[in-house]
């Protein structure tokens, strides 16, 4: 997070010579950047280093309380490298010896359950009070309800089918399936990052409303419901409570909206190269060429519309912080995109058509907001 400040910091000292404006900053992001984006308006280190923001499909407010540390991690990452535990000197001088290439390909090692379970391990902090220049001073929840963050013009998003593909490796190996239909009270609070608060009762619920209380099965019916459970828990759950949040606290616009587009890539495809749903990234394609992992997107494709009226709504947004058409961009003629507010809680689905709706979801996530209650 504080690299990522001495970036802003760089470009506020020297955009100007490459005929950018100083003053007229987006930032975005997407997964662990769409969480940097939102702290990057709480944090007092970032203050008026950027003039408008885009989180795309993740957030750092979902069930609980950010942390104050994380030592647990450095203690597990330094017994998976062989390093002593005694205190945290030792830790951090030894770590501090490893080459990055074996920290990096210890990641597997920490994972609990199948692979890549839990998603989410290392995360900022609030960092306590030692005397230092804190990125974080408090939790992100109370300083977005008190409003003691510098809001900017603001554009929030989710896919349709976020982190759906999650559910494949668990029902296509027995072992792991067994296991989280036998052990659901273990396997839950991991997989669905649950926090200690509430916690039996929350896998007993979220077991209820997702599966009905059936066993998991490797069929169609808990490729749909466990695919669900993961994309709410993980992404889902946490931007519409930023959305409703920040719609209420931001004095900035706040615009939200889902991305339903399935064209002819995907990043989770069938094993017969076919997109299964709009999933978690699946936005970028349409923004950026992602040339290491897909074709760049031809004018004579079916999906060139799509990365026309996208680039043209990113484009506004950069140069006006409003998403909405101009003269100069014909390709989102007739489109009204309505900023999201507390009693008309807008958002534009991007599907084959760009369509604005009401309450995305929210018949889904009344049940986590019931057992993660707060403050809106």
């Amino acid at each position: 997070m504080k690299d990522q400040v001495a970036a802003l910091k760089w470009v506020q000292r020297n955009i100007a010579a490459f005929g950018g404006d100083p003053n007229s900053v987006t930032i975005t992001g997407c997964s662990a950047g769409s969480i940097s984006v939102m702290l990057h308006m709480i944090s007092p280190m970032a203050k008026g280093l950027f003039h408008r923001a885009i989180s795309m499909s993740a957030s750092p407010i979902n069930k609980g309380p950010m942390v104050t540390h994380q030592r647990h991690l450095a203690v597990l990452q330094a017994q998976i490298l062989k390093c002593p535990t005694d205190n945290t000197s030792v830790i951090y001088d030894c770590l501090m010896k490893k080459p990055w290439r074996e920290i990096g390909d210890s990641l597997p090692e920490f994972w609990s359950f199948g692979p890549g379970d839990p998603v989410g391990l290392w995360g900022p902090v609030v960092e306590p009070d030692f005397g230092q220049e804190r990125y974080l001073s408090e939790d992100p929840l109370a300083a977005i309800q008190h409003g003691r963050l510098h809001t900017v013009p603001y554009i929030i998003s989710q896919t349709t089918d976020e982190f759906f593909w999650k559910a494949f490796p668990v029902l296509q190996n027995a072992t792991l399936l067994k296991s989280m239909n036998e052990e659901w009270e273990t396997v839950a609070p991991i997989s669905f990052l649950l926090p200690p608060e509430n916690r039996s009762a929350a896998v007993a619920r979220l077991r209820e409303v997702y599966l009905q209380n059936k066993p998991l099965a490797n069929d169609a019916q808990s490729e749909k419901a466990l695919g669900r459970l993961y994309g709410d828990s993980v992404i889902g759950f946490g931007v519409h409570r930023l959305a409703n949040l920040m719609c209420r606290h931001s004095k900035h616009p706040v615009w939200y909206y889902e991305f339903a587009y399935v064209g002819n890539n995907s990043h989770y495809q069938d094993p017969d190269g076919k997109p299964r749903g709009a999933s978690h990234h699946d936005d970028l394609i349409y923004l950026f060429t992602l040339s290491y992992m897909f074709p760049t997107i031809p004018l004579s494709s079916k999906d060139s519309h799509v990365v026309d009226e996208m680039t043209a709504m990113w484009y506004n947004f950069a140069r006006y912080g409003d998403p909405n058409p101009r003269v100069d961009t014909p390709e989102l003629w007739g489109l009204y995109w309505p900023a999201m507010k507390p009693q008309q809680r807008n958002y534009l689905r991007r599907g084959d058509q760009l369509t604005v709706h009401q309450n995305m979801f929210e018949d889904r996530f009344k049940v986590w907001d019931e057992l993660y209650p707060i403050e809106y």
